[in-house]
């Protein structure tokens, strides 16, 4: 079978591979993959890794092999998945039956692709929060994958969504996905109008972050996913423990943690159930065949779209 393996001096880092197929374990089905979505984080990731690693976290695809201790769907099933060994960017992958979730009718494939990664982050962070029905959200990179997926579940959940943007032709934008007000910063010095806030899911790290935690409301949680600025900052201690601070939380959220509390499967099945019923969209700017995979990385890493890629492995 052929798969996308990195290359440090290809176009993207990406190109392909003849490899023998994957032998399933117990709990695992063999999926045959029909798309997958790329996150720019594997991506910048795969910079670093050696000539002809695996790749690929968010696919879908039809069951070809059920699991052989019963856990899994029956073959013929489409499926999306979460491929937490970073392998799926292939035309077989074989994954765990807790990593998968069978695609609803309603729910196109170039939908449900782009859930596993952004959408669980997005899920779980925002589910850090608590009382959060009448309280304000912050959303930082409000334009990323992930923010994108927070705005909404965020409002979903009864909070006053406010995103931070960089750029004021983002303002639409972000509004058109779920954001009540809207803070143009790189400092967080403007986000202080609308504190303070009980949760802030938080994607760009650096100063920011450092900035925005003194505005969070006593009990509120920030909930930092990535660093695209950096990972120094500074805190005030103060802030967590004063008077008027205390029982804040700084939460360090890594994906591969999430999924241990709470199964990619179940989470991905949500996700879907929302997608099904209209109240959870996705912005795609490009859905291309898989031969256009480094074309499509190179854009990517460089940040020339904005929206997720989707890739048909024809």
């Amino acid at each position: 079978m052929r798969r996308l393996v990195t290359s440090p001096d290809a176009v993207g880092n990406l190109t392909f591979q003849d490899t023998e197929f994957p032998t399933p374990k117990a709990n695992e089905c063999l999926i045959r993959v029909k798309a997958f979505s790329m996150n720019r984080g594997e991506l910048k990731r795969s910079q670093n890794d050696p000539l002809g690693t695996p790749i690929g976290w968010d696919i879908v695809g039809v069951v070809e092999q059920t699991a052989q201790d019963g856990s899994g769907p029956p073959t013929g099933t489409e499926i999306v998945a979460l491929s937490i060994r970073s392998e799926g960017w292939a035309e077989y992958v074989a994954i765990s039956t807790r990593f998968l979730a069978i695609i609803p009718q309603g729910v196109s494939h170039t939908d449900a692709a782009t859930l596993p990664v952004a959408g669980l982050t997005a899920l779980y962070a925002v589910e850090k929060g608590s009382r959060l029905l009448g309280s304000r959200v912050l959303i930082t990179g409000a334009t990323g994958r992930v923010g994108l997926f927070a705005m909404q579940l965020a409002r979903m959940m009864g909070a006053s969504v406010v995103a931070q943007i960089r750029q004021p032709a983002q303002e639409a934008f972000v509004g058109d996905y779920g954001a009540d007000e809207v803070v143009e910063t790189e400092t967080g010095r403007e986000a202080e109008q609308f504190a303070p806030y009980r949760l802030i899911v938080d994607g760009v790290g650096g100063e920011l972050v450092g900035k925005l935690t003194a505005f969070l409301a006593q009990g509120g949680t920030c909930v930092c996913y990535g660093s695209s600025s950096g990972n120094e900052m500074k805190l005030s201690l103060a802030d967590f423990y004063s008077e008027n601070g205390g029982q804040r939380t700084l939460y360090g959220f890594t994906l591969y943690t999430e999924v241990e509390l709470e199964s990619a499967s179940s989470g991905l099945a949500r996700l879907l159930r929302l997608v099904e019923q209209g109240r959870l969209k996705m912005h795609i700017d490009r859905a291309v065949s898989w031969r256009e995979a480094d074309v499509t990385s190179a854009d990517l890493i460089g940040r020339r779209f904005s929206g997720k890629a989707v890739l048909y492995v024809d």
